[in-house]
This record gives structure tokens, sequence and C-alpha cells, in this order.
């Protein structure tokens, strides 16, 4: 699937795309923007789609697709966009002083250097200190967008140099329209990834793209049954995760927990794509259990390992 070129493909976002678009065709772009709301909202996408309209060749109203510039763009390989993001759990202050001697050199094909920093929250003091001197006199040829779920847990300074631009939840129904159309989804299984999602495009997505939502059936299926093969096949799977989708199954596993709890108080329904076997036990060891295991990966415990614990606590 084509990466999204032009901002009005940018969908349930209507405010901040709303502001966007009046800045660029004024020609008023603040220097530094902070993008902020859940993962999945459209954050990166808004950003990558205004750069498509920064440095295509042929026209800024609307992206050509076609040009030097986009194509290069939709390969990743642009030189005119930085994109900084966390090494392991932190982005350092090495990885700033190395921008910082990026953006002495002008545009190479634009008018523009952009810099995207994604999980911006995660600079570690030092990098946050070193990049609020290039905020607060930035070369007038580059912009700023800082990506973050969470700006609180930035430097109050560095907010203020920013305009805050908000992403909000999407609508189920938003989500489910999109899956349908640009997907090709069937409508059941729409509903239920959209109903999954809690208001994130890029995780329904996700749920859809990398199959997790068979490997919690698979998951659930093992821990409930008697057959070892059954436990050895789905922890090795697992096992073999990149560890942003270990993080994913986990944060859908968290989900099974709270609606089955959830359902059986009366307060929800419970969806019709989770497994069909509820979770019965205590939802706060549950909760224990899987942060345990996030931990555990985290720690570098073998995998299979922390899977198997996870399996055994739960069920």
């Amino acid at each position: 699937m084509r990466p999204l070129r032009s901002l009005k493909e940018i969908i349930g976002q209507e405010p901040a795309i709303r502001l966007l678009t009046q800045a660029l065709y004024s020609r008023r772009l603040h220097h530094a923007y902070l993008f902020t709301g859940q993962e999945g909202v459209g954050k990166e996408t808004t950003a990558k789609a205004l750069v498509y309209h920064l440095f295509c060749n042929v026209s800024q109203d609307e992206p050509c697709g076609s040009c030097p510039a986009c194509e290069k763009l939709d390969k990743g390989v642009h030189p005119d966009l930085l994109v900084v993001e966390p090494e392991k759990r932190e982005i350092k202050i090495g990885q700033v002083r190395a921008l910082e001697r990026e953006l002495h050199f002008r545009p190479i094909n634009a008018e523009y250097r952009v810099v995207i920093i994604r999980s911006a929250e995660r600079l570690n003091p030092e990098a946050g200190n070193a990049l609020l001197k290039s905020l607060e006199e930035p070369p007038p040829y580059v912009l700023f967008f800082l990506l973050t779920e969470n700006a609180s847990r930035l430097l109050p300074t560095i907010v203020s140099r920013c305009q805050v631009v908000r992403f909000r939840p999407l609508p189920k129904a938003v989500i489910k329209d999109y899956l349908i159309k640009r997907l090709g989804l069937d409508g059941d299984f729409a509903e239920t990834l959209a109903e999954l999602s809690a208001g994130s495009l890029g995780r329904a997505v996700e749920l859809a793209e990398k199959g997790l939502l068979e490997d919690l059936h698979a998951f659930v299926s093992a821990g409930t049954s008697n057959k070892a093969s059954a436990k050895y096949r789905i922890l090795e799977r697992l096992a073999k995760f990149l560890p942003e989708d270990q993080k994913r199954f986990l944060e859908l596993l968290r989900l099974w927990v709270l609606r089955s709890y959830l359902s059986e108080k009366g307060a929800l329904p419970y969806p019709k794509g989770l497994p069909e076997e509820r979770y019965k036990g205590d939802p706060f060891s549950a909760e224990l259990a899987i942060a345990l295991c996030e931990s555990a990966l985290e720690s570098y415990v073998l995998p299979e390992l922390a899977f198997h614990q996870l399996m055994i606590k739960l069920f």
C-alpha cells in the first residue's frame, strides 16, 4: 500500500489538517511543531504528508507522486528528511549532536530540511537540553516535527518553543470504513478491529496485517488446552516476533482480559472477534503477570520462557 502523500488523505483529524493546510498555503509554517496524541492516530503520517507538499518538484498544492522528490520520499531516501528515533529506550545526546552537525548544511534537493523526532518524550535530559538550543535558534531552512503520546513528559521549555497540534482518537465508524475501503476487509472483521483499536487506526491496521488477533486466539486456546504441542507452537511463534510486535501482542492480551471482565460485569458487550473463551481470573493479577512479562522481555530474558511463565500465571 502506497504512503499517503496529501494532507487531504488524512482522515478523522480535520482541526489539525485545517491548521496545517492554512499554514502551508499562506507560507507561514512554524519552525517547530509538537504533534501529540495516542499512537496510531496519524501524527507521523500527517508530518510526512506535509513533507510531500513541501518537497514535490511539480506542485505544492497536491503532490504529484511521480517526480524525483516524491519517489525518494516513497522509498525513504530523501536526503532532506531526517528522522530521529529512540535507540532502545531513549533518544541520547549523541543522536542530537549528530543531528545538529547535519543541520549546519543547507538543503540538498528541497527548500527545507525537515526533522521528524519519533517518541520525543524519550529524549533523555541531556538530549532534551541540547535539542532546545536548536529549537531556540534554528536555521531558517529547518522545520521540526516532534511526535509524542505524552507531551507532559517533555521539558516545558521544549513544548513552549513548539506549536502544539493535538490529534484525537478516531471514531470507530471512521476506522471501520477505512479498513473496508482501503484494505478490502469484510464488514464484520473490520467492525471487530475497529472495536479493538481504541481509536487508533494504526493499531487496527497492524492487527489486520500482522495477524495478531489470530495469535491471541492461538495463545488462549493453547493456555486452556492440555496439549503440550499447542503450547509449544504458539510460544515458539511469539518468541520470533520483533520486540514491537511482542509489545502489541501483550496490549491485545490486556484488552482481552479487560473486555472479559467488563462483559462479565455487564458494563460492555464482549467483542465478537475476541477468543470465545473469556478470561475468568482476577484482572489485577493478570495485569501484574503481563507487566512482569514485559519487564522480562526488556531485560532480555528468553522470550519463550517469559511467555511460558505468563501462560502459566494466566491459565
